[in-house]
C-alpha cells in the first residue's frame, strides 16, 4: 500500500455536515472485504456527554447503566452495518471471564491522544482554508479538560475545536495475541463516544428544538500494526428525544453505517463537489 501524504476526502451532506471525518494513512484499499475484524469497545470512562441527567431521569437507569446500554448498541450495529462485507467479532461474544481479561489487556496496550484539526475545504470556486490544525502532541495551551462525574452527570469543559480521540497502539504483542485469540486481521477500537448539546443556533436554544451531536472516534489496524485510519462519525438527535430504546435502534446504526462507508468509501467519492482534506501540522 502506498502512504498517502496524510490527506482524506470527506463525504458531506445536503446539509452541509460532514457525517463522517476519516483520515486515511493509504491510498490504496485497506483489503477488509471478507477478512475478519475484532471491535474493541470504549472505555467507560470515554463517555463524554451533558445530557446524561436528561437520560437517566427519563429511563430510570443508572449512568453505569446508559454508557453499557450504549457499548452494546455500538458494538451491535457495527455487526449488521459490516457483516456482509466482514466476519466481525467483539468482545461481548464471549461471556468468559478470559474475554474480560483480554480486554484489559486490549485497554492497558493502548494509548488515546486528541489531535487537533485543520480542513481545506474544495468546491467548484476554489479552497477553502479553516483555522483547524491536527497537532501529534498537545501543547501546553491545547490541553484539554475531559471533566469527570458529578452526581451521576457527566460533567464536561466546553472546547469548540475540533479533534479526533486516535487509538496508539503501543505493542505489537498485544495484537499478536488478540490475533492468535479471536483470528482477526484487522481491529477496529472505538475510542470515544460523546453525546452533547448542540448550542451553535441560538434561536433554536430559545425554542426548546435544538439538536444533540452523537458522536464516536475510532482508529483502524491492521493485525501487523500499520495505522488505516482514523476519524469520527456523527449525527444528529433531537434534544426531545430521551428514550434510550429509540436513541439505540435509530441512531446508533446511522453512526456504524458512516464507520463503514469511511472504511468502504464509494468509487465515486473522488467526483465529489464538495471534498475535505486534513493534514498534520
Amino acid at each position: 500500500m502506498r502512504p498517502l501524504i496524510l490527506l482524506i476526502c470527506i463525504l458531506i451532506s445536503q446539509l452541509g455536515l460532514a457525517q463522517h471525518s476519516t483520515l486515511r494513512f493509504f491510498d490504496e484499499p485497506f483489503g477488509l472485504d471478507q477478512q475478519s475484524i475484532l471491535v474493541v469497545p470504549f472505555e467507560e470512562k470515554m463517555y463524554l456527554s451533558d445530557v446524561n441527567s436528561e437520560i437517566a431521569k427519563a429511563n430510570q437507569l443508572s449512568t453505569a447503566q446508559i454508557i453499557s446500554r450504549f457499548s452494546n448498541a455500538m458494538d451491535q450495529s457495527i455487526y449488521y452495518a459490516f457483516k456482509d462485507r466482514c466476519q466481525v467479532t467483539n468482545f461481548r461474544n464471549f461471556d468468559d471471564d478470559s474475554a474480560s481479561s483480554d480486554l484489559t489487556y486490549v485497554y492497558q496496550n493502548v494509548d488515546l491522544e486528541y489531535v487537533l484539526v485543520k480542513k481545506e475545504v474544495k468546491t467548484k470556486g476554489g479552497i477553502q482554508s479553516l483555522t483547524k490544525k491536527f497537532s501529534k502532541k498537545d501543547k501546553a495551551s491545547d490541553k484539554y479538560d475531559r471533566g469527570g462525574l458529578s452526581d451521576g452527570q457527566v460533567v464536561t469543559k466546553s472546547d469548540e475545536r475540533e479533534r479526533y480521540m486516535k487509538a496508539v497502539v503501543n505493542d505489537q504483542a498485544m495484537l499478536d495475541s488478540m490475533n492468535q485469540r479471536f483470528g482477526n486481521n484487522f481491529i477496529l477500537f472505538l475510542n470515544e463516544l460523546d453525546f452533547k448539546n448542540d448550542y451553535t443556533d441560538a434561536l433554536a436554544m430559545q425554542r426548546m428544538e435544538y439538536q444533540r451531536e452523537l458522536k464516536v472516534h475510532f482508529t483502524l489496524y491492521n493485525k501487523e500494526g500499520e495505522l488505516l485510519a482514523t476519524g469520527v462519525s456523527r449525527t444528529m438527535v433531537p434534544s426531545t428525544e430521551n428514550n434510550i430504546n429509540e436513541i439505540t435502534s435509530k441512531y446508533f446504526p446511522i453512526l456504524a453505517k458512516n464507520i463503514f462507508e469511511a472504511l468502504f468509501p464509494a468509487e465515486d467519492e473522488e467526483t465529489s463537489e464538495a471534498k475535505v482534506k486534513l493534514q498534520w501540522k
